[in-house]
């Protein structure tokens, strides 16, 4: 390096040249190398005489310290370009019309960097081609051919080229790079591992934006090949746009080699892992899945190993993707779309992007209607369907909705009365009153006109007969017999449509009180599995009587403590803390397997008793995932059982069982129960030692367990504290 640079030289005391070069008398260098950078474009001209007079001559100054430092505290230069001028590679900052700033991340194509248009001083972001693959005619055919694939779509979910180019600074070699559209905010991989895991209606529409872009893609015939969490940029306005077309599979010129593979294994399609030539865009959609298991869950589809043919062998082989094994909260409906989009068979799959699209748009909107904090209670939908089978179908398929059935007109009639309802659905030929009387009586009632949505089915009326109701009064129509998810998507749009206004139902038609047919059809799977294992565990004196109802509360009570953010933001949703409700009480199921002789020991376990003991996690964990593996989607709360069962004994700092697990390692329904069940058993009475009063177990978990339960959930324990006593003394034991 020239003496003329030794302003930004590092000072290495242990050398004579940089004493020299540090020394007063060389303020001609300095002010000659400022001019050279002024001269590159390094610091704009502009810029520099901007800087009042003064400013510039203390920078100027003979004896001024670190110029380079005062040029980034005075905003001419950003430290990636001090930097960069330190190691004498200021030649590198410029590269045609644009001015590199900063590097915003690297890759094996190329380093990508922000920078700015020297002239339009608008900020872009510019990928450079590695030095590394120069040489390599084929690399350098890929890189233009990612610029030019990427130049021909114009969509707003696409990050768009600009502009492309060679640059050859002086006594260097060429630099190829292309210019891109600069967006701010974060990948998808970086939003979920800060924030956790994407509400349902949030992650609807980023893949719904994500399926239009790669429809759009596919429309002009190329096949993304490496769609994954970190090619999805997240605006801060939630726009997803994306990016690394570097991969793409182009028409009439593909450019993969025979065995190799390209993409990312841990989300390709396993035709991708096979052949990655011959794949089309369902490859894309399965990645698409892929990454949505991803968003929802937090967790890896298909951890990679670091083996190579093991991870290729998995991806051939494995099946497809239930986020509701990790999150069983989550609407059945959009567990659906991932499994569709995850299966190995392509013919399986949805058949293009533009119908993945649809679809989230629906399920997105009926999650968002769902998740709304201005719809206090669920939609209430009539059903007024003579045939018994096909009604018990309809409340299946409306099971997020409050359904109450009817045969004929006249009760249907006799239930308006009663109560309001946001959607009738409508059979046309019915006993005792037609459908279409009904239809008219309702809209020549105001309380009912505003209010209810109708959708008129029939068996017997073509479509363009049944379309005449609309002319009459009805929203909506179909024919029978039809597809559930047509049903489901009509009955949704409906509702969607009729969502009633903020505040209570109108006074003219209150709701009833709960009927006990309709509360006994909505007892889940788990209920009288968690009350039979709780029950037989009283029988042998391990809990006390009434524990199936006390956890249940333990358990809202802690919820409603937990800060609402994070992770712990799950506990504030209403649909996973019901699972958790009815999963919570069967945490001990492996008691069941263990000898009384251990279980009633009047004095402490010794250490092969302990040991036995603590395999009820493992052994009661394995009955649940075995049930789960038998009925994987009839009891969705299973996966979330399991967790509890395996895991309600691990400590926060590790030390606990059966796997060491620390931290957020520990899964959150596992850290819930971890307080629970401890408050509850201290508060039992127990062979070897007596009961202990509320203050003793509250200053036991809160001040002398260090290291043993989540701090943040702890905290939500002392809040909550006062609650928990109320409910182990009123519960009846």
């Amino acid at each position: 390096m020239s003496s003329s640079s030794f302003i930004v030289l590092p000072v290495d005391r242990d050398t004579e040249a940089n004493r020299e070069l540090d020394a007063p008398s060389d303020w001609g260098a300095t002010r000659g190398c400022l001019t050279r950078l002024i001269e590159q474009w390094v610091v704009l001209p502009e810029e520099w005489d901007e800087l009042p007079p003064d400013l510039r001559s203390q920078i100027l100054r003979p004896d001024a310290p670190d110029v380079l430092g005062q040029l980034v505290d005075n905003h001419l230069l950003t430290q990636f370009q001090a930097d960069k001028v330190r190691e004498g590679g200021e030649g590198e900052l410029v590269l045609g019309h644009y001015r590199l700033l900063d590097v915003i991340g690297r890759g094996g194509m190329g380093t990508v960097y922000r920078a700015e248009h020297l002239h339009l001083r608008r900020q872009v972001a510019v990928k450079v081609m590695a030095r590394t693959a120069e040489t390599n005619p084929r690399l350098l055919h890929r890189f233009y051919g990612e610029a030019r694939a990427v130049a021909k779509l114009q969509h707003p979910n696409i990050v768009g080229c600009l502009d492309a180019g060679r640059h050859t600074p002086p006594g260097a070699g060429p630099r190829d790079y292309y210019v891109m559209e600069l967006i701010p905010g974060a990948d998808l991989q970086a939003t979920v591992t800060a924030h956790g895991p994407l509400p349902p209606s949030r992650a609807c529409d980023l893949f719904r934006q994500i399926a239009e872009a790669l429809a759009e893609a596919h429309r002009f015939g190329l096949v993304h090949r490496d769609i994954k969490p970190g090619n999805i940029l997240i605006t801060p306005d939630w726009r997803a746009k994306l990016l690394d077309f570097g991969l793409a599979l182009r028409p009439q010129n593909r450019m993969t080699e025979p065995g190799l593979v390209l993409g990312t294994i841990g989300y390709m399609a396993p035709e991708q892992a096979q052949d990655a030539h011959l794949v089309d865009g369902r490859a894309d959609l399965f990645s698409l899945g892929a990454t949505m298991y991803w968003a929802l869950t937090g967790r890896e589809p298909f951890p990679e190993t670091g083996h190579l043919l093991r991870d290729l062998t998995t991806r051939l082989n494995a099946p497809a993707l239930d986020p509701r094994r990790v999150r069983p909260e989550l609407p059945e409906e959009l567990a659906a779309v991932v499994l569709k989009l995850t299966d190995r068979d392509p013919e399986r799959r949805y058949q293009s992007a533009r119908a993945v699209a649809a679809t989230l748009a629906g399920v997105g909107r009926w999650a968002s209607l769902r998740d709304a904090d201005d719809r206090p209670t669920q939609p209430r939908v009539l059903i007024v369907e003579d045939d018994p089978r096909l009604r018990r179908l309809m409340v299946g398929l409306l099971r997020d909705c409050t359904c109450v059935e009817a045969g004929d007109g006249k009760t249907a009639l006799a239930e308006l009365e009663k109560a309001a309802f946001d959607l009738l659905v409508l059979d046309v030929n019915l006993p005792e009153m037609s459908g279409p009387d009904l239809l008219a009586r309702v809209r020549a009632d105001d309380k009912w006109r505003e209010r209810t949505r109708t959708l008129m089915v029939s068996g017997d009326l073509p479509s363009e007969s049944l379309g005449g109701y609309l002319m009459t009064g009805a929203d909506d129509y179909l024919e029978k017999p039809f597809l559930p998810p047509a049903f489901q998507a009509r009955a949704r749009a409906l509702l969607g449509r009729s969502a009633p206004p903020t505040g209570s139902r109108p006074a003219t038609a209150p709701d009833p009180p709960p009927r006990a047919p309709d509360d006994a059809n909505k007892v889940a799977a788990t209920d009288p599995l968690a009350f039979g294992i709780t029950r037989l565990l009283e029988e042998i004196g391990v809990i006390l009587r009434g524990y199936h109802d006390r956890c249940g509360r333990y358990v809202r009570a802690l919820a409603a403590a937990a800060p609402d953010e994070g992770e712990y933001a799950r506990l504030r949703n209403p649909a996973y803390v019901e699972m958790l409700v009815r999963a919570a009480p069967v945490h001990d199921a492996g008691m069941l397997v263990l000898p009384n002789s251990i279980l009633l020991k009047p004095a402490a376990l010794d250490p092969e008793e302990q040991a036995i003991v603590q395999q009820h996690t493992v052994i009661g964990a394995q009955v649940i995932a075995d049930t789960a593996q038998r009925w994987p989607l009839a009891v969705p709360e299973l996966g979330l059982a399991g967790e509890i069962v395996r895991s309600h004994h691990e400590r926060w700092d590790g030390g606990g069982y059966p796997d060491g697990l620390a931290g957020t390692h520990i899964p959150l329904a596992a850290r819930v129960v971890a307080i629970t069940s401890v408050y509850e058993m201290l508060r039992t009475k127990r062979p070897h030692r007596p009961a202990l009063s509320h203050n003793q177990v509250t200053r036991l978990l809160v001040t002398d367990s260090p290291g043993e339960f989540d701090p943040t959930l702890l905290g939500a324990f002392a809040a909550s504290a006062r609650k928990f006593d109320e409910i182990f003394q009123s519960v009846k034991r």
